[in-house]
């Protein structure tokens, strides 16, 4: 409105320009405390989300680590199989020790 047509109107009439002007504001206002609170609300969610991903990649970690240690123990239970294949491969079975054994004590 102009000023020259502001001029015009009476004091109820003014009186009711301002007072709905003060229920926008306060409705303004009120949005404004919602957002706010959206906000707050979305970056605690976000840095939720941030610790995750340090713990995901900090669990990723781990689990190569873990992974190494499991293959490390398979080529050493591998390694171990192996000799005792060979040693018990070179002594005589205990079957037939025990047989023998059993013949001199008759």
């Amino acid at each position: 409105m102009r000023e020259k047509d502001l001029r015009k109107l009476k004091r109820v009439e003014l009186l009711d320009m301002l007072i709905e002007q003060g229920r926008l504001v306060d409705a303004q206002a009120e949005e404004i405390d919602k957002l706010k609170a959206q906000c707050e609300e979305l970056n605690k969610k976000l840095e939720d989300r941030k610790v995750d991903l340090e713990n995901t990649g900090s669990i990723a970690e781990a689990s190569l680590k873990i992974a190494k240690v499991f293959m490390a123990a398979e080529n050493a239970a591998k390694i171990y199989l192996e000799n005792l294949r060979e040693k018990s491969a070179s002594q005589v079975p205990v079957d037939e020790a025990f047989d023998s054994a059993m013949k001199e004590l008759r």
